[in-house]
């Protein structure tokens, strides 16, 4: 039987193109990460709590159906599971204002979504590297 994992990377995007583009190039950049993915920011809330793992890494989408990215971002910071947490804005906005919520709210990093699976694999390793996701596993 294997294992479960005891770290994971833990994303909420209401996009289902842009989910099937993250799992491929988590798998080509990062295989060992192991994803969980929510429709929006209320299944993220429920899959947290649900899970038998614990986020090393949390990424949301600002644009979500019943609980938007900026809304999730502020329960999480309010809770003590989650408060230190790294959370990862990744968006379409390019918008500055969206930025400055954002880090007000508590976001580790804000990142405009890619536009070219060269980008996007270059954007998994950045990331990996920079919240140490080698040693989530």
């Amino acid at each position: 039987m294997k294992d479960l994992p005891t770290h994971s990377v833990f994303i909420a995007d209401d996009d289902e193109d842009d989910r099937l583009l993250l799992r491929y190039a988590f798998a080509q950049y990062s295989p060992e990460c192991h994803l969980l993915f929510a429709e929006d920011g209320l299944a993220l809330l429920d899959a947290l709590s649900e899970a038998d793992t614990e986020p090393c890494l949390i990424i949301l989408d600002l644009n979500m159906p019943r609980i938007n990215g900026l809304e999730a971002l502020q329960l999480l910071r309010h809770s003590p599971l989650y408060a230190n947490k790294p959370i990862v804005i990744l968006t379409t906005s390019n918008d500055a204002i969206d930025r400055q919520q954002a880090f007000a709210l508590g976001a580790n990093e804000f990142l405009t979504k890619p536009l070219t699976m060269d980008l996007l694999g270059q954007m998994v390793l950045d990331l990996r590297e920079t919240w140490r996701l080698d040693q989530c596993i």
